[in-house]
């Protein structure tokens, strides 16, 4: 008995995979990742049980990668070491709860990666892939303007989130501008490949301009979309992408002559890029001006994270550690709480290692090879499109990971490893006429293997998202303590024994993030309140240093900052010496 899975519905799964990820507001929340992961592991089962190989050794063996990854966090969960003590020169994790969803995310990525150059083995097949990731950009970008215009703050016109980050179904512009750049990638690819028809063919004058002129349109909108994102990172990610891209393929020129030309040129335009962003910078902080928080904010995780990658070099501190392991470096100036590096390229150096950024950059360097070697190869001109358009796409993605922290949104990651397994499986249909291999289903035995694999795997990611709910996390124990603090002073009275709970919950918090203001200001009342005076100074001092050193300055603060400061003064928990002068 062998079970047989159709190919339509594998290509039917791969698109609510793609699409998934990035509506479900990136599946940055444990439920929506737990989803995420499971598609993608029913995806790979499910090719599996169809049987069909990849046709290169590319496409067969690049899921190696990140399941590498993942094995290699498993590694580092055999040794626990914590954030402040000493580092072994072994691997380690400094965080294993989150080195353990990485390990099921990037088995997650792998899975992808193998299943992509299994589903797309037609050119009809790659055609419905670009044309399903275009359409969901512009889905995408409307639904983000349209709320901007309507309902600003609110995803989905119901979910409220902060509007001066939010757009479309995601928290943070940067993030929905990331997804849009690669979709804009993809769709200028569909926008120049344009199939041939016979001469005379009925309605070919009519088709031949108005297809192109709609693809164009979206395309603008796609831009257009980017633009309201107001990411200066995707803005400065595009003509850095368009030169890697143009520098790639300054290769496939025919002649010696044009070949360095081109490849001169696309140099000459990466560092012109390069050098009027820094210098933008520079000269705006060098005449005194007030440099952009974000970008002074990036500069000090920068300097903060070489101080770090020197102590851990070889093997890093665990995958998902960042956010554990940072406090440890932060500098004093830069306050608040960072859970990322902005820099998808330095979180990874940082938390595997140079071990693991250097095979990262090895399987960049094998996946531009395959994409070079099949756009220079096909012989279809549509399908030649088709491939350089998923290439730039790949490229503008990494080129964005320079400054921002997209990979860390698993939404974007899926979609950028449906891209790669795209291109790496572009051989299949290059030229539309080269041969399938015929699928084999397999056995019983190997399906129920398979089931098993994919049921073990399942059980893991729910036990990861559902097992650990009830362990402490900071933002649960600053919110009890928060209740009870409130109900302890409520009507003027102190219930000491509300008041020592509220303070045990605010110190396991503030321990757990050294940077978390509210965690700071509610242990230093409920210590206040109990009496201790000396040791609530000092949590006072803290919060002060994280939160309110910009009341030392002459200009008003915000009006979200009033509003704190106004309900931290009336529940007692402001200080005289920090009122606002």
């Amino acid at each position: 008995m062998r079970v047989r899975v159709p190919s339509r519905l594998l290509e039917g799964l791969l698109y609510a995979l793609m699409a998934f990820g990035p509506l479900a507001f990136g599946s940055v929340e444990p439920w929506s990742r737990a989803a995420l992961e499971v598609l993608s592991f029913l995806l790979a089962f499910g090719c599996f049980l169809r049987g069909r190989p990849a046709l290169t050794t590319a496409a067969d063996s690049m899921w190696i990668f990140p399941a590498g990854f993942s094995a290699f966090g498993v590694v580092q969960l055999l040794s626990v070491a914590a954030p402040d003590g000493p580092r072994p020169l072994a691997p380690f994790t400094a965080a294993p709860n989150a080195t353990e969803n990485a390990v099921l995310l990037w088995a997650a990525y792998a899975a992808v990666l193998w299943s992509v150059p299994r589903v797309l083995l037609a050119h009809d097949a790659a055609r419905r892939c670009a044309r399903v990731l275009f359409g969901l950009g512009l889905a995408v970008a409307a639904q983000g303007m349209l709320q901007d215009a309507t309902t600003p703050g609110k995803l989905y016109w119901l979910r409220e989130a902060p509007r001066a980050y939010s757009f479309g179904p995601y928290y943070n512009r940067d993030h929905a501008a990331d997804l849009l750049l690669m979709c804009l990638a993809v769709g200028l690819g569909i926008l120049f490949s344009r199939p041939r028809r016979a001469p005379g063919a009925d309605g070919l004058a009519r088709e031949s301009i108005l297809r192109p002129a709609l693809t164009a349109a979206a395309a603008a909108f796609l831009l257009a979309g980017i633009f309201s994102c107001s990411s200066r990172g995707a803005l400065l990610a595009i003509p850095l992408a368009a030169g890697a891209v143009a520098l790639c393929a300054a290769g496939l020129a025919k002649r010696s002559r044009a070949r360095r030309v081109r490849a001169a040129a696309a140099l000459a335009g990466i560092a012109t890029v390069v050098f009027l962003a820094f210098r933008l910078v520079g000269e705006g902080a060098n005449a005194g001006a007030l440099v952009d928080r974000s970008v002074t904010a990036r500069f000090y995780i920068y300097g903060d994270s070489w101080r770090w990658l020197r102590d851990s070099p070889l093997f890093g501190t665990g995958l998902g550690s960042f956010e554990t392991m940072y406090p440890t470096y932060q500098d004093q100036e830069l306050r608040g709480v960072v859970r990322h590096a902005h820099s998808d390229w330095l979180e990874l150096a940082l938390e595997t290692g140079l071990f693991g950024l250097f095979a990262a950059l090895a399987a960049a360097a094998w996946v531009a090879a395959a994409a070079l070697r099949s756009w220079k190869e096909a012989r279809s001109s549509e399908m030649r499109a088709l491939i350089g358009g998923g290439f730039a796409a790949a490229v503008a993605f990494l080129s964005h990971s320079l400054f921002e922290f997209s990979f860390q949104i698993p939404g974007n990651a899926v979609v950028f490893f449906i891209i790669v397994g795209f291109i790496l499986s572009s051989p299949a249909w290059m030229d539309k006429v080269a041969p399938a291999a015929r699928p084999a289903p397999r056995s019983l035995w190997a399906s129920l293997a398979a089931a098993a694999c994919f049921l073990g795997l399942t059980g893991a990611v729910a036990f990861a998202s559902t097992g650990r709910s009830w362990e402490p996390d900071s933002k649960r124990l600053t919110s009890s303590a928060a209740y009870l603090y409130m109900g302890a002073i409520r009507g003027g009275g102190a219930d000491h024994d509300a008041l020592r709970e509220a303070m045990n919950y605010a110190l396991a918090a503030a321990s757990l993030r050294p940077f978390d203001a509210d965690a700071l200001l509610l242990s230093a009342g409920s210590l206040r309140r109990l009496g201790r005076a000396a040791d609530a100074e000092d949590f006072f001092n803290r919060a002060g240093l994280v939160r309110f050193a910009a009341l030392t300055r002459a200009q008003a603060p915000a009006p979200s900052m009033e509003n704190k400061i106004d309900s931290l003064r009336g529940v007692g928990l402001l200080p005289s010496r920090l009122e606002p002068k």
